[in-house]
């Protein structure tokens, strides 16, 4: 469990989602270091750059939630 603080990851998948004329962003990603994907669904003010699948990102946690994305460098 992340209490809290910043992980590195790389972004599985990525996709634009709607919701009442609101756009997030669901995202999945595997954390440096853990087995298992993680996933979460991002409010435009949470989400630093534009995420694409392979990107290597910052994630930040509370209560081992994310609670914002910042995209470090793009996958080539």
């Amino acid at each position: 469990m992340i209490m809290s603080g910043k992980r590195t990851a790389t972004i599985l998948s990525v996709q634009g989602v709607n919701m009442h004329g609101t756009l997030l962003v669901d995202v999945v990603y595997q954390v440096d270091g853990e087995s298992r994907p993680r996933s979460a669904r991002l409010g435009p003010e949470a989400v630093t750059g534009t995420p694409q699948v392979g990107d290597r990102v910052s994630v930040t946690f509370l209560m081992d939630v994310a609670t914002a994305l910042r995209v470090e460098s793009a996958a080539t």
